[in-house]
């Protein structure tokens, strides 16, 4: 099984591309150097090329740019991920409201085909004694089955919004929280939630599931908010 998720990830991307997933799925974590040498050897590109993806990723908030160090993985801060994480529950709650209200066969279609995927890769990943290798394609998969659920609602611009504030939640959360903020049963449960609702046409019941999906644990209890305390970080949590 791991070859195949191995070999499915080996596909052409470019510099831009390739660091970006690599940040949001946690090969780079927080403050580490970015190694042009290295870079320009795995990605086969020009020093040109990759200085041109590493600036634009300066600019998107991914990397941080030092005179004396060259570039690094941006440090995540918790006070950063708060604000993603409350950006995204805001976003993902108003666009499923728009896209459970608008979808129609071939939304959900694609909104089962992207369920089925991710469950898949969940259940290998609860049955793994080791959850590393599975982390890029379940990154890619959860990505997948939240932008199917959000894909009709008639808003490209609320989209683009959107998967900024998930890319960053996701980027701190692989990196910070332990089992890369995989949950084992219970990210599963909550997806298949979300899913049930949403397929159902069930507005109400669909946003309360995206919101049990997104608020934190602390000392194995649920917050009722959907951030951490600004005093200390959950010590467990979901995606």
């Amino acid at each position: 099984m791991l070859k195949h998720v191995q070999e499915a990830e080996q596909i052409e991307q470019t510099p831009y591309e390739a660091l970006r997933s690599g940040l949001i799925w946690g090969r780079w974590k927080s403050g580490e150097r970015l190694m042009p040498p290295h870079l320009k050897k795995e990605f086969g590109c020009t020093g040109s090329a990759l200085r041109e993806a590493l600036i634009r990723l300066s600019g998107e908030g991914f990397v941080e740019a030092n005179t004396n160090f060259g570039f690094r993985a941006c440090v995540q801060s918790e006070n950063a991920f708060r604000q993603a994480a409350h950006l995204r529950l805001i976003l993902e709650c108003e666009a499923a409201t728009l896209s459970v209200q608008n979808g129609d066969f071939d939304w959900e279609m694609l909104l089962n085909a992207s369920h089925n995927k991710l469950n898949y890769i969940e259940n290998q990943m609860l049955k793994s004694d080791d959850i590393g290798p599975y982390i890029q394609r379940w990154s890619m998969q959860d990505w997948e089955f939240h932008h199917a659920l959000l894909s009709a609602c008639g808003s490209e611009l609320l989209m683009r919004a959107y998967q900024d504030s998930y890319d960053k939640f996701r980027m701190y959360a692989v990196s910070k929280i332990s089992n890369f903020g995989f949950s084992g049963k219970i990210t599963i449960g909550e997806h298949k939630a979300i899913y049930e609702a949403a397929i159902s046409k069930n507005v109400p019941a669909t946003i309360k599931a995206l919101k049990d999906h997104l608020v934190l644990y602390q000392d194995d209890n649920r917050s009722n908010q959907p951030m951490p305390s600004k005093k200390t970080m959950p010590t467990k949590q979901h995606l």
